[in-house]
Parts: C-alpha cells; structure tokens; sequence
C-alpha cells in the first residue's frame, strides 16, 4: 500500500491496540515541519485529561513495513512507543514555562538556516548578520540524558507574559549555551581516533587545548555534546581567539547542525572549491533535517568579522549543476533496474 494508505489504515486501526482507559482518545495524523522544509508525518494519540501529547512519526513504521512487518505487529510497537513515550514526557516539564525565574537558566541556542521561514514562524530568533544563518532560543526540558536532549522552541507569545524584551532573552540564551555546551576543538584525526578510543581522548584533551589552526588541517568545531554544536561560532570572542592564535583569517564550512570545519585561509583554496565539497557532503552524508547550509563562511581576525565567502546567486548556480547531475545518475538508475531508486 501507499504511505498515505498506511497512514490511513494505522489511524483507524491503532483504538483497537490501546488501553480501555483510551478507548474515547482523539486519534490524528499531523503533518510536522522540520528544519530545511522536511515534512514528517506523526500520529497524535490525545487523551481527554492529556497536557503533553508525544507524536510518533511513522515514516520508520512505514519502512518496516515495506520490509514485510505485519500490521498487528507495527501497531503494537506503536502503542508500546507512545507509552514509553508518555511516561518519559511526565517528567519533562518539571516547571512553569509562563514563570521566568524558573525558565531563564534553561535557554539555549542553536544555529539553521534563515530560509526555515515556516519553521522559524512565531519563534524567538535572531539573523546572524552577513550570512544566511539564524540563531532560534530553545527550552531545555529537564535533565540533558543519554537518549537524547528533550527542548522546544520558544514562542514569542512568552516574551510578553514573562515581561522581558527579545534581546534580554537572548543575551540569556547565548550565556547559557556557552555554559550548557561548552566548546570543543579537535583535529579531524583527533575525531576519528575518538570514535575508536573515547577514553584515551578524554586524557589527550586536557593536554591539547591549542586554539591553532595549522595549515592544510581540518579542525572540527563543536561542543562536548555533539549536539548543535555549530552554535558555538556564537560564542564571545572563540573565533577571535583562534584568529589571533592562527594568525591568519580561516574558512568555517558548515558540516552539519552539529559541527563545523575549520580550515586556515593559507592563500591556496578558494572557497568555492571548497563549497564544492560541502554541497556534495550535504546531498550524501548528511540527514536533510540535519544540513545547515550551502555556503561556506570566513573569520577576519583582524576585522573581528564572520562573514560568507561565497556567493548566493552563484551557489544557486552550482546547485543546479549538482542536481541536474543528480537527477540524471537517477534517471540511469531507473533504466537500468526497471524501477524508480528512492531517495
């Protein structure tokens, strides 16, 4: 069956897999908006005494599916997710978000792309000047946990129930990210040796702490978490103190939410040939929810100044280029297996 046909058939048939105490529950599928214009679709199961309601997106339940899981089955891992979900969701909330004193030390920021106007709508968020980026103030939700961080996006409807102006509350949000998640510098070998040892890095980290960018390097930007750490070129006076540690300007190229690679300006790469690769890793290696841009950046140290180092129009050019590319490579696919290759 089709994907919306599932969709259809779990909304129906999902009340005969739940509890008694759900038997009368508001049952809908909802189309959610994600970064970079990324539709989901998640079932909403709102019981009448309900506060806080977890959608379970099922373009996974769907790809099982596809990989011959009976109905019956799909269905109960549902409701066994939306339980789960629940309890862990009783607990998030442990405040009053309309209480300013008790939200203030829970801001934080994280760093998309200016052109998420529909997901950005009615947020508090604010455009980093000279790039196609914007920084969004989040709500951390209880505890930060090995599972995962749980936050929302703060409405702009708060500001006047708090009291407080924008600008208070993201000068808040920018201090407490920087305090939440703290920066990490690492070399790329550094990285990957990190994922091989963890526990022999976390000795190498104390003694490498140089914010000297060498020359033909890759460092990569981020925080201890791993977790939207692009954020950290918010951070007061980091990128000037790699600057000034460099001495030279340095390109920034945006590897994902979670991270950016830093690269020393020695006069030999362009930035275009180096948008070139960025592009390309963002339509191959990154989650769509998860890219952050097309352009790659630059540090003046001496101006003290982020800006793009690429053009827009032209990047809209290459782009082209790529995805004409891309829907050709497709379109052989399709010819040579009989059937069309999903992305």
């Amino acid at each position: 069956m089709t994907y919306q046909e599932f969709r259809e058939i779990v909304k129906v048939q999902i009340r005969h897999f739940l509890p008694q105490k759900l038997t009368d529950a508001d049952i809908r599928i909802q189309e959610v908006t994600k970064n970079n214009h990324v539709k989901l679709y998640g079932l909403v199961i709102k019981g009448q005494e309900d506060r806080i309601v977890p959608t379970l997106y099922l373009e996974p339940y769907y790809e099982k599916y596809r990989d011959e899981m009976d109905m019956g089955s799909i269905l109960s891992s549902l409701v066994a997710q939306y339980e789960e979900s629940k309890e862990k969701g009783s607990n998030l909330l442990p405040f009053s978000v309309e209480d300013y004193e008790q939200v203030k030390d829970k801001l934080y920021l994280t760093i998309l792309g200016q052109d998420n106007q529909e997901y950005l709508k009615e947020t508090v968020h604010q455009d980093i000047p000279e790039t196609d980026l914007t920084s969004v103030v989040r709500v951390l939700c209880g505890e930060k946990e090995e599972q995962g961080i749980g936050s929302f996006a703060l409405k702009e409807s708060l500001l006047a129930i708090w009291g407080q102006t924008k600008e208070e509350v993201y000068g808040q949000a920018l201090t407490n990210t920087e305090r939440l998640f703290p920066a990490e510098l690492l070399t790329m070998q550094e990285v990957i040796r990190s994922l091989v040892s963890p526990s022999d890095m976390m000795d190498q980290k104390e003694e490498n702490s140089s914010r000297d960018l060498l020359p033909y390097e890759q460092y990569v930007l981020s925080n201890t978490e791993k977790f939207h750490g692009a954020t950290a070129i918010l951070y007061p006076g980091l990128l000037q103190e790699i600057g000034e540690a460099t001495k030279s300007n340095f390109f920034l190229l945006p590897s994902s939410l979670h991270e950016v690679i830093l690269m020393k300006d020695n006069g030999e790469m362009s930035a275009e040939e180096l948008q070139r690769m960025v592009m390309q890793i963002n339509r191959t290696e990154v989650d769509p929810q998860e890219v952050l841009s097309d352009e790659v950046y630059c540090y003046d140290y001496r101006e003290q100044k982020l800006t793009m180092a690429t053009d827009p129009v032209k990047t809209k050019e290459v782009l082209q280029q790529i995805e004409g590319n891309y829907g050709q490579e497709c379109v052989q696919e399709e010819e040579r297996y009989g059937f069309a290759m999903e992305r």
